[in-house]
């Protein structure tokens, strides 16, 4: 609450116990005395009664936005959105491609793939003096795909832990033009401007070892659209949650306090259809966090009782997310971070087994950043499951192959198998387990071959059956990780020609590490 609001609290007060004693005296002053603070000072569910009554004046009050135009800087182009004085730019963080995730726990994970949001505060003070006016950190994903019976069997299979089977995560970079009068006077435009300083943060995060790259208009508009924009509209908002496309968007904040990484991971762990975290930082110092989760139906309590609801602000919490002026949230405090707050960059991958220690091992088998070649030396028993796994960790799978009998058990919604080069419209992956090449190619080509035969070729991925159910994983890093692969009777359906040897008297325990 900024000075001026408690001045002019202080000012109605003292008018309301003023009417009140022109109208009854002594008793009327002390009536409009106890009414004014009632109204105006004291808060009910978090905020006063006349911010309440303000957000009710204006829940049909339509959030509209002009389209993200293409700036060039530095004979660099990126997307720029311009609005009410404010100029936005997006990074999307990439980041190391193909590492895996450990299940240290049975609510706690380990990647190499993560940064410290901390170590972005000192960007928000650009050369020049140039500031911007907040930056934040959105993560968007899901545990698994919300559609197909399998996704949800798989979602039970790996238990508690948090992860993400589809994670991207993405950098809104926001400059004010009247606070940044005097350091725009030696620049461009404010456009130029905020696209040189999303070139430098994301150059900043490079040097870092992570992968970043300046958003073009055409991604600002994709990313919007798969983070809800669509909710915005006033004939899809509700006091308490928000409708899009793909289901019902419901954002809680977190308290300054309750800003850590075990907290924010906690997010990962919930049974929802995706979730959308967002980290902001400002030039104060100080910070804010939001989860949005989706669902099929309006969530009747809240995920935890650390998150509050921001009712009568969800549209205006969903915009916060997107490529867009920053809209002020009454309902959110503000707070200093305290020592650093990391966060995980991509998907956690999918699931393959257990590794030294203990520990299981999730590996991503795509990269948003490149196209991506795995290849898979291993029995029908094993290779099957890791592409049932990858379809329900979110991919969109087309097999192709001469021999339709042959992968016949995988079929389900999301997996399509063809004796033709060309996908189903909307694949990501394409399996082969012949000569035959996929055209077009998607962003990730899988490649099946028999155990113990050398493989020719370059992959990104290397997966190599060593034993019944053991498997040698070198990954993008170099790294050899010796996997023993978790194979469990809810999958044996999809498995048709699974030996014996392979098949499990009991469902193994998944929520142990």
């Amino acid at each position: 609450m900024t000075a001026a609001t408690k001045l002019t609290i202080i000012f109605a007060i003292f008018i309301a116990a003023t009417i009140g004693w022109a109208v009854g005296g002594y008793p009327g002053a002390a009536a409009g005395l106890v009414t004014g603070i009632a109204l105006g000072a004291i808060r009910w569910r978090g905020q006063p009664m006349w911010s309440w009554l303000i957000l009710w004046l204006r829940r049909r009050r339509p959030i509209a936005w002009t389209e993200p135009l293409t700036v060039a800087n530095d004979r660099a182009g990126g997307g720029i959105r311009y609005q009410d004085g404010v100029a936005v730019a997006a990074v999307q963080l990439l980041g190391k491609a193909h590492a895996p995730t450990l299940f240290t726990g049975s609510t706690a994970t380990y990647t190499e793939n993560s940064f410290d949001v901390t170590e972005l505060m000192p960007l928000l003070h650009q050369s020049l003096g140039l500031t911007l006016d907040s930056l934040s950190v959105v993560t968007a994903g899901a545990r698994r795909r919300s559609t197909g019976d399998y996704p949800r069997v798989y979602d039970t299979l790996i238990g508690t832990p948090p992860y993400a089977g589809q994670r991207e995560t993405w950098l809104i970079v926001r400059i004010a033009a009247l606070a940044n009068v005097e350091a725009l006077r030696g620049r461009t435009s404010l456009g130029t401007a905020t696209l040189a300083a999303a070139q430098r943060i994301s150059a900043a995060l490079r040097q870092h070892g992570i992968r970043a790259k300046v958003a073009t208009a055409t991604d600002i508009v994709e990313m919007e659209r798969r983070l809800g924009r669509s909710a915005l509209d006033v004939s899809n908002r509700r006091w308490r949650s928000v409708r899009g496309d793909s289901g019902w968007l419901t954002t809680y904040w977190y308290r300054p306090g309750d800003i850590t990484s075990d907290t924010l991971a906690e997010a990962w762990s919930a049974r929802v259809d995706g979730i959308v975290q967002n980290i902001t930082l400002f030039s104060d110092g100080t910070a804010t966090a939001t989860v949005t989760v989706r669902s099929a139906q309006p969530p009747s309590a809240s995920l935890s009782m650390r998150l509050k609801t921001l009712w009568g602000e969800q549209a205006q919490a969903v915009a916060a997310s997107l490529c867009g002026p920053l809209p002020p949230l009454r309902g959110i405090r503000r707070g200093v971070l305290h020592g650093p707050l990391v966060v995980p960059i991509g998907p956690s991958g999918v699931l393959l087994g257990k590794v030294a220690g203990g520990n299981r091992m999730l590996l991503p088998l795509d990269d948003a950043g490149e196209f991506s070649r795995v290849h898979v030396a291993a029995e029908d028993a094993l290779a099957k499951r890791f592409i049932i796994r990858l379809a329900g960790a979110g991919e969109r799978i087309t097999v192709h192959t001469r021999n339709m009998q042959r992968w016949a058990s995988v079929r389900m919604p999301d997996v399509a198998v063809t004796d033709q080069p060309k996908p189903v419209s909307g694949t990501t992956v394409s399996v082969v387990d012949g000569s035959m090449s996929p055209a077009p190619r998607p962003n990730t080509l899988i490649s099946i071959g028999e155990p113990g035969e050398p493989y020719r070729g370059t992959a990104n991925v290397l997966i190599t059956q060593t034993g019944p159910a053991t498997v040698d994983v070198i990954a993008a890093d170099g790294h050899l990780h010796v996997v023993e692969v978790e194979l469990f009777r809810a999958e044996n359906r999809y498995v048709s020609s699974e030996p014996m040897s392979l098949r499990t008297p009991d469902l193994e325990a998944v929520d142990t590490p």
